[in-house]
């Protein structure tokens, strides 16, 4: 079990040895993003903005014209909402190297209640052209997307969960910006997913198995480019559709989905799990995703429907 925003500063931190270039921005929550953990070991390379994320993302627009590869890190409702101006007209118009962190993202920061859950970041950071949306889903893509980012040239938005979860993936795994993963096979339903909701797809599949239907699992740690080809893959073999995510109705992954399938003019039983239009509260985390029902049970019974019709 390993928290993910601690597994991707680990490796940042050790990349960064041999790449130079990369430096970190912070707005005052370098404990909570682990940034600070970097200061203390490239403290040239590091740059405290206080309370200020509209400055933090345009001095990365400014340090990234230079040739630096900029991590700016924050709290996902304050870089999808508070800076959304400066991400968007400063770093994606000019097409900067800027590596955007959002954390806490979706409602893993349970505690802090609706002003401070990011239900809507997904929807409004892959609306900006140009702009990649990465999501880890277990300790291994949250390493291995690392390196990838790095190469990649151009503003990069990586939604971060802060959980302690195990991995899912092999290390061996080849992360590629853009492509799905297939976790698991099955004939009767496809579950697609991103992010730490991957657990709670595997935990509905098991459950699903023991009454005899096979789920397929996707994961999509790339939401921007989308693998569509994995998804219609699946979808012509199970002709039926569960997605489940940590994020608003509008603009995630049901609507990637629905975007894909008629854009491709294809049809399927289907149904998306996700929070509906309403502000969340506090509260215990896994609580709050049985309330408003994207939990394990959810998918449970939206695979049960899909597939038996009841």
């Amino acid at each position: 079990m390993e928290n993910l925003r601690d597994v991707f500063m680990n490796e940042l931190i050790e990349y960064a040895a041999k790449e130079k270039r990369i430096v970190v921005l912070d707005p005052d929550v370098g404990e909570a993003t682990r940034t600070w953990n970097f200061g203390e070991r490239y403290p040239d390379r590091f740059y405290e903005f206080g309370i200020a994320e509209q400055n933090t993302f345009g001095v990365a627009s400014g340090l990234a014209s230079t040739g630096c590869i900029v991590f700016a890190s924050t709290f996902a409702v304050f870089a999808s909402l508070r800076a959304a101006e400066m991400v968007r007209t400063s770093i994606c118009y000019p097409r900067r190297n800027v590596k955007v962190i959002g954390g806490y993202a979706g409602i893993s920061n349970g505690k802090d209640g609706a002003t401070h859950q990011s239900l809507e970041d997904v929807a409004i950071m892959r609306s900006f052209a140009g702009m990649v949306v990465l999501v880890p889903s277990d300790p291994v893509t949250a390493r291995k997307l690392v390196a990838a980012v790095c190469d990649y040239v151009g503003p990069v938005y990586i939604r971060m969960e802060y959980e302690a979860l195990p991995a899912v993936h092999p290390e061996s795994l080849k992360f590629e910006i853009g492509k799905g993963y297939l976790v698991l096979k099955g004939k009767d339903v496809t579950i697609a997913s991103y992010g730490t909701a991957l657990h709670r797809t595997l935990a509905a599949a098991k459950t699903l198995k023991a009454e005899g239907i096979e789920a397929e699992v996707l994961d999509f740690p790339t939401l921007k480019p989308f693998d569509k080809d994995l998804l219609l893959k699946s979808i012509a073999k199970t002709k039926a559709l569960v997605t489940i995510e940590d994020h608003n109705l509008i603009g995630g992954l049901k609507s990637i989905v629905g975007e894909c399938l008629l854009d491709a003019g294809v049809g399927a039983k289907y149904r998306g799990l996700g929070i509906a239009d309403i502000y969340t509260e506090s509260g215990k985390t896994e609580e709050l995703r049985s309330l408003y029902g994207i939990d394990a049970a959810a998918v449970v019974e939206a695979a049960r429907e899909l597939v038996r019709g009841n």
